[in-house]
């Protein structure tokens, strides 16, 4: 039997940043990544400034920069412009071996596929039996960690098209009738561009949705017979960070914004915060209260969208034309970005 002081559970931005505070101390810890590869995940892989300043990260990283948004309402264009690059496009390989190099003297595991849970062991790969004091779950919208803490998912879900095709702008599309609730997206790579959508299933069928997608593709003229169709969970149920000896961090948590699908930043901060706990159980997270704050407001938001029935195209219209007022934009920048 190995015996570490704590084992995380997910070699993505949550696990590899919590493991990289951890590594800072005398603490013996193990990442257990399901997958032989670390990084790759169905992504639309979207960094803002928030993961953009925080990181740190060299722009040979990154796939594309942008200090624009072009935002379409149904009845206009409005052109976003930012004082500098606030949102990049990175392949998530290349933020898994970013992340990845930060992290020292720790030992990851991969293949490593969690069969059973216990109060302070795991087993992985139906054989191998690994003590743990402290266990961090940060596996992802669909965690085998949460679901040991019997902690239900209310998973939204995004899908999207990976065109072998370059785009010069970064697009957001709000449309009721076909999106409802939530936007289109246009997220231009170096080599491919990602083109998708996401709804909550409790207010509108994921089946429709993509109809909706794929007639609004035909119309736009923009020919997805060559691309990877992909869909993807985005979980929004937040319900606690700390079990007794268990933590939850990144979407595991349930740190996915509901309103505007990013979670690569919850995930960072709720990674170092749930660190800095374990190694100081007086450490008050802050940076993580903040995110929770922003959830909840962002969730209030899209309760009103998803109340509004056919008025959401007002509650549009009015945000595109707030974007005009550099106060208004500021604060958007800030809630999203």
């Amino acid at each position: 039997m190995y015996v570490y002081d704590i084992v995380i559970v997910g070699a993505g931005p949550a696990g590899l940043n919590c493991a990289y505070h951890l590594s800072k101390s005398n603490k013996k810890v193990l990442i257990l990544e399901k997958n032989k590869t670390i990084g790759p995940k169905v992504c639309a892989g979207g960094l803002t400034l928030h993961d953009i300043n925080y990181l740190k990260i060299p722009k040979s990283y990154l796939d594309r920069e942008f200090n624009q948004v072009l935002f379409h309402t149904s009845l206009r264009t409005q052109t976003i412009k930012f004082n500098q690059e606030c949102i990049a496009t990175i392949d998530r390989k290349k933020l898994g071996d970013f992340l990845v190099k930060r992290v020292k003297n720790i030992k990851i595991k991969t293949n490593a596929k969690i069969t059973k849970i216990e109060k302070n062991f795991v087993i992985i790969n139906n054989k191998e039996k690994i003590r743990f004091k402290y266990l961090v779950g940060a596996d992802g919208s669909c965690s085998v960690v949460r679901k040991h803490l019997g902690l239900k998912n209310k998973n939204k879900i995004a899908i999207q098209y990976l065109l072998p095709k370059k785009y010069d702008n970064l697009e957001v599309f709000v449309n009721p009738k076909l999106f409802k609730s939530w936007y289109a997206w246009i997220f231009p790579h170096k080599d491919y561009t990602s083109i998708g959508t996401g709804c909550d299933p409790k207010y509108f069928s994921v089946k429709k949705l993509k109809e909706n997608l794929d007639s609004w593709l035909k119309k736009n003229k923009i020919n997805v017979s060559k691309a990877k169709f992909e869909a993807f969970p985005l979980n929004t149920n937040y319900q606690g960070f700390k079990f007794n000896n268990i933590f939850l961090i990144g979407d595991a948590a349930g740190l996915v914004s509901g309103l505007s699908g990013e979670g690569i930043y919850a995930a960072l901060i709720s990674g170092e915060e749930i660190a800095k706990i374990i190694l100081n159980k007086n450490h008050k997270p802050e940076r993580l209260e903040r995110i929770l704050l922003r959830n909840k407001i962002h969730n209030k938001i899209l309760s009103l969208l998803n109340k509004s029935g056919p008025f959401k195209i007002i509650w549009f219209e009015l945000g595109s034309l707030l974007t005009r007022i550099n106060y208004f934009k500021k604060q958007g920048i800030r809630g999203f970005l």
